[in-house]
């Protein structure tokens, strides 16, 4: 058996150490993790115990959480801590049915117990009955396949009954696999689910995670292998029987073998070098994971995974698959450079390790989550392994030019540098990045994880330039890339959940810091900083961050809100206080909910104080606008969130007119929407009578801007009416949620 080498993360700082004269300004914050909080080994066999321990309390834990009598939990993983803490991550099941996204992890403590929830939502359906078949759903899941453009698509078993939390709202679904090949040559495992009542699609993604490919040489290097009588095996026998095979003979591949033990050339010619990277990268990333947070392997389970070589004709790609728990490279365009090196074997494989934790979805910005946590672990794996041939380096796909530009695919100091025909990745949060591919939303992540390493400005890291911006173009503080990635990997395993966003993940990772450093430690208000730099959640000044008021306007005579959301990194609690409000209009110093009912139209420049136990104060300044609203026309301005497929409903308050309403009154509504037409509004009077405002209409498109007349002569004009804005986009399309804007009525 060839030697393994092992090799350890930089400490904090010193894998990016700057050479003389560098500008590394601002500073690097020194943090010391708390070695309570450090997750200990365990072994197999531990593991095991400490997951029977959980299946035979589940029972118990469900009550204990007060779940509901026809809900199970299914201990899915278990971390320890060295202060004695236990995580168990738990899947969930009602009436049998598998819940998807009803996840949540149980942190427990001498008796003491906290969790984490996918969903806050309660757990129950109508009936499990289906009242679509099981065939129709399957036809429905074929019609998105082919939307997806899914080549060979072919149903993958029969469809299975499941409760969708994706919405919020528990759902009885249908969940659907359709196997295929995508565009690229990748080959594809659609997961659909559909609505068991209606047959509208509710979600779809892909479970094959395709990523980007770079240069295959790492150098010499050593690989694990054992003898077989006259042959040596291409298997390391100790990262869990890892194997590599060479799929050039079709089928699952064969195992490599060689009789001298000397593996490959350093060139294409020779096809065993493409199996030497892949096992390389199988190797450092096995090492990474064990070394730096005590994992055994990609599940945890001191189990392998394998790898195979040499994949179709051409492939400028690889993948990592959790159906065959393996890895697959191509050999790129013209088969002269396959993407084996250390960074995408790294990234793929960190897909794995999220499928076995947090189980990301790959849709919206949760799938963002779930590539931005392959590229910040490829690039951790990267210094991690510190080879001469491939310096590490904040560059995904940096060795070998796929695309032929001659530039890396993936910048993570400043992501939008990857333009091209196909997208470029977002440097900040926008309310688009959720209907990105999560190639691209993956930008804020990977932007967010750079400056918690590195921090904001120029530098120069291992040769390579970097000057990395943010959105308030306020500097961060770097942590060093060690201490950025065990906030990450806690982020990830502990605290972040299947459809965790970018808001979740800054409350994930903020809990991360505050397990490893403390909440009053400058380490912690670094990770908010960094999130604010990223246009995520607010910055700490004076160890306090408040969420920017909404501006919105107001209207004169109809109640309004706006809640001041703040923290603080000290003990205590915070209080408020308001200057310039409207008339009408107060503050809670306990709640900081601003609310009442403006009685004077103007403009007005409101500063807010809050104060946290130590008399530091923060001062936020916001104007808004109180609108006239009175007599002939009504108006409410503020925004109201539409659901996907759910209801909106925004009130009114009329006062002033006499007898009832007219038989032409004026309805105006404008309201954003990927499917503008499939909205349909009513509006509802106090007694509850409901008028037609707007049908369905076949009309895809962004907005609408519409005064409508409808007849309202038979009720009471005064008193308080809702519009009802009931989203019923065609479950084909993959939209957004849309909001009503505003809305008035002019009598």
């Amino acid at each position: 058996m060839a030697a393994l080498l092992v090799s350890a993360l930089p400490a904090a700082g010193a894998a990016s150490a700057a050479p003389a004269g560098a500008d590394r300004a601002p500073r690097q914050i020194a943090a010391k993790p708390r070695p309570g909080a450090a997750a200990v080994r365990l072994s197999p066999g531990q593991r095991t115990t400490l997951l029977k321990a959980a299946t035979d309390s589940a029972s118990a834990t469900a009550r204990s959480l007060k779940l509901g009598d026809q809900e199970k939990l299914i201990p899915k993983d278990v971390v320890k801590d060295a202060d004695g803490t236990v995580h168990t991550r738990y899947e969930r099941t009602y009436a049998g049915l598998p819940v998807l996204g009803g996840d949540l992890v149980v942190h427990e403590r001498a008796g003491a117990r906290t969790v984490t929830k996918a969903s806050k939502a309660k757990v129950s359906v109508p009936t499990t009955k289906a009242a679509v078949t099981a065939s129709a759903a399957k036809k429905s899941a074929l019609a998105v396949a082919e939307t997806e453009k899914t080549e060979e698509a072919a149903p993958d078993g029969a469809p299975k009954l499941v409760v969708w939390m994706g919405s919020g709202t528990p759902t009885l679904a249908w969940e659907s696999v359709v196997t295929g090949v995508q565009e690229d040559g990748t080959p594809s495992e659609l997961h659909i689910v559909t609505d068991a009542k209606s047959g509208e699609r509710l979600q779809s993604h892909e479970q094959i995670h395709a990523g980007t490919g770079n240069s295959q040489y790492s150098g010499t290097v050593q690989v694990g292998s054992v003898r077989n009588g006259d042959v040596y095996e291409l298997t390391d026998a100790q990262r869990g029987g890892h194997r590599t095979y060479d799929l050039t003979l079709g089928g699952n591949g064969t195992l490599l073998t060689d009789t001298d033990d000397v593996w490959g050339d350093g060139t294409n010619a020779d096809r065993q070098t493409a199996a030497v990277d892949a096992a390389y990268g199988a190797q450092k990333t096995w090492d990474f994971y064990h070394d730096l947070f005590g994992r055994n392997g990609i599940a945890n389970d001191g189990v392998g995974a394998y790898s195979r070589v040499h994949y179709g004709d051409g492939y400028a790609n690889a993948f990592w698959d959790d159906t065959c728990f393996c890895m697959t490279y191509g050999d790129g365009i013209g088969n002269a450079r396959p993407l084996t090196s250390l960074d995408i074997a790294a990234h793929e494989m960190t897909h794995g390790v999220t499928y076995a934790t947090a189980d990301l979805d790959y849709e919206g910005e949760s799938g963002g989550l779930n590539e931005a946590t392959s590229d910040i672990m490829a690039a951790s794996v990267e210094f991690f392994a510190n080879s001469s041939s491939d310096v590490p380096d904040y560059q995904i796909g940096e060795l070998d030019d796929v695309r032929g530009t001659g530039k890396p695919l993936r910048y993570m100091d400043q992501p939008s540098k990857d333009a091209s025909a196909k997208g470029t990745s977002q440097d900040f949060w926008t309310p688009e990045t959720d209907s990105l591919d999560p190639h691209f939303s993956s930008g804020v992540g990977n932007h967010f994880f750079y400056l918690l390493a590195e921090g904001s400005g120029k530098k120069t890291i291992g040769g390579v330039s970097y000057d990395s911006p943010t959105y308030d173009n306020k500097p961060v503080a770097g942590l060093g890339l060690h201490n950025a990635t065990n906030v990450w990997y806690r982020a990830l395993t502990l605290y972040m959940t299947s459809d965790t966003d970018y808001a979740g993940a800054r409350t994930a990772t903020l809990q991360a810091a505050s397990d490893l450093f403390g909440r009053s430690s400058d380490a912690y208000e670094a990770v908010g900083n960094a999130w604010a730099a990223v246009n995520v959640g607010p910055r700490y000044v004076n160890h306090i961050a408040v969420t920017a008021p909404s501006t919105r306007d107001a209207a004169v005579g109809q109640p309004t809100s706006r809640q001041i959301e703040a923290t603080t990194s000290r003990p205590g609690v915070l209080t408020y206080s308001a200057t310039d409000l409207p008339g009408g209009m107060a503050i809670d110093p306990v709640t900081g909910l601003i609310s009442g009912t403006p009685t004077t139209a103007g403009t007005f420049t409101t500063v807010v104080s809050v104060r946290n136990s130590a008399a530091e104060t923060l001062k936020v300044p916001f104007t808004w606008t109180v609108l006239a609203s009175g007599g002939d026309f009504f108006v409410n301005p503020a925004r109201y969130d539409i659901p996907n497929w759910g209801i909106a409903r925004s009130p009114i308050t009329v006062t002033g007119r006499e007898g009832n309403a007219s038989s032409d009154l004026k309805v105006t509504v404008n309201l954003f929407h990927g499917f503008a037409g499939g909205q349909v509004i009513d509006l509802i009077s106090e007694d509850g009578t409901s008028i037609r405002v707007k049908d369905f209409v076949y009309a895809p498109g962004p907005e609408l801007h519409a005064t409508y007349t409808v007849d309202a002569s038979a009720v009471p004009a005064n008193g308080t009416w809702t519009l009802k804005v009931e989203d019923n986009t065609p479950g084909i399309f993959t939209i957004p949620p849309g909001y009503l804007d505003s809305w008035s009525m002019t009598f």
